[in-house]
């Protein structure tokens, strides 16, 4: 399998942002779309019905449950798209591996049972979210993601 990749760079407000969302499909808080729009061969509505958890949009800010552990984040997120079969292991067994794998990939295996944390619970660091949030788009597999960062 080849993997491809692209990397769009501009000022802030040239539109990067706005161009990474229409190229990922998350386009419901525009005020609105003019003319075609067609992913390939498919249009928006299908990729939204039967490609839905394919195609990823991952925001500038890091987005979290502040009272999960980083470990039960990611675990979810793995769990959540988690093949019904794979090399003879459970899906339980998928995620567990997944997220071991990914939170020493990425160093947070010191930090697994720390809540993530927001303004006013004490977490992770501001660092640390970031990889969480890399770890959980990893976790979910998926075939297209769009990175604004």
């Amino acid at each position: 399998m080849l993997n491809k990749f692209a990397v769009v760079l501009g000022r802030p407000g040239s539109g990067c942002s706005t161009f990474l969302k229409a190229l990922s499909n998350k386009r419901d808080e525009f005020h609105e779309v003019r003319g075609e729009v067609h992913y390939d061969a498919l249009l928006p509505e299908e990729v939204t019905k039967h490609f839905r958890g394919d195609v990823t949009y991952c925001p500038e800010d890091d987005i979290h449950f502040p009272t999960l552990t980083v470990s039960q984040t990611i675990r979810f997120a793995a769990r959540v798209r988690a093949p019904s079969s794979r090399l003879g292991i459970s899906r339980t067994e998928y995620a567990n591996l997944a997220t071991d794998l990914l939170m020493t990939l990425f160093g947070l295996q010191h930090a697994k049972d720390t809540p993530i944390g927001d303004a006013i619970l004490r977490g992770i660091s501001g660092g640390e979210k970031k990889r969480v949030s890399i770890c959980e788009v990893l976790a979910t597999r998926t075939c297209l993601t769009a990175w604004d960062k």
